[in-house]
């Protein structure tokens, strides 16, 4: 959007408001009772932000309206405008204090991810304090629905309304084994080849279990489970120690958990994507949407799973 002296103008504080009230809700009249305006001054809004980036912001899926990536990104930047405003309003009557990034994670994530990108945030950041919670991944999610964490993260289905998602990476399932196994010798692994092997899976509770076990049932083979856990670090180890082999996602035992292992693709392809989580409603805490943007940044590559940056 341009003014008559051809000078481009920012968006303004209402639009961005409206902006990050429809990420929240989805819905232009569930927007406007938030703001306390009406569903057309919403529309309007919208219509205009639209105009100034050119492209659209939101798409109409099953009578919602699902931000776009630009969308986020245009939340993203203004998120600093709203937390100086916040600091503005309570200025100068509270003290300058720490913040608190609250992230939720479950287990193999907490250990192959978050420690190398925690430390390197600490040094751009370090008046914020992190406060780490490991859990499953339902108690992730919850977490994050009910904005008890800032931020989560998670490697399974997320179908719930409290919580949007951003991909973070995409992976297929492969066969774990150690390096000198027979099998290694091969490049891709389907369940025949696996009918006679020990394997330690996955607890039946993880929706990818069911992909798996349809997978085997598909090609009328009955896996021989010897263990079942549920973390893939604990299934490597397993498979470290010989106990039998395991599909797993590769990420992120690919960051450090690989010692004296090795990976086959499987197929038919079980596919894996690991998610950034933030509470649907309500603005992304500004520490939460740095460190993710820091964490989609540092992704390295591992030559077996695809980041999403």
């Amino acid at each position: 959007m341009t003014s008559k002296s051809g000078v481009r103008q920012p968006p303004s504080l209402r639009e961005l408001e409206i902006l990050q009230a429809m990420i929240a809700t989805r819905k232009t009249v569930a927007a406007a009772q938030m703001l306390g305006i009406s569903q057309p001054a919403v529309s309007r809004a919208l219509s205009s932000l639209e105009a100034h980036v050119g492209r659209p912001l939101f798409v109409r899926e099953s009578g919602r309206l699902v931000p776009t990536g630009d969308a986020f990104a245009l939340e993203a930047e203004a998120q600093p405008i709203f937390a100086a405003l916040e600091r503005l309003a309570a200025w100068p009557g509270q003290t300058a204090r720490a913040s608190v990034l609250r992230i939720a994670t479950p287990p193999t994530l907490a250990q192959f991810v978050l420690p190398p990108i925690l430390a390197l945030f600490r040094r751009q950041e370090p008046d914020v304090a992190a406060n780490v919670e490991i859990g499953t991944s339902s108690s992730v999610i919850a977490q994050v629905a009910d904005r008890a964490a800032d931020l989560g993260l998670v490697d399974i289905p997320v179908p719930h309304l409290g919580v949007r998602g951003e991909p973070l990476r995409d992976a297929v399932g492969h066969v774990f084994m150690p390096a000198d196994h027979p099998l290694a010798a091969r490049e891709v692994l389907g369940p025949r080849d696996l009918a006679d092997e020990p394997i330690v899976a996955l607890a039946r509770r993880f929706p990818v279990r069911v992909e798996t076990d349809r997978a085997f049932a598909d090609a009328g083979i009955a896996p021989r489970i010897v263990a079942e856990g549920t973390t893939s670090a604990f299934a490597a180890e397993m498979v470290r120690q010989r106990v039998g082999l395991a599909l797993l996602n590769p990420f992120p035992l690919t960051l450090g958990g690989m010692d004296g292992l090795v990976a086959r693709r499987f197929e038919p392809v079980v596919s894996y994507r690991t998610m950034l989580l933030f509470p649907s409603s309500g603005p992304i805490a500004p520490a939460a949407r740095r460190f993710a943007d820091l964490l989609r940044a540092s992704q390295p590559e591992d030559g077996l799973t695809t980041p999403i940056r």
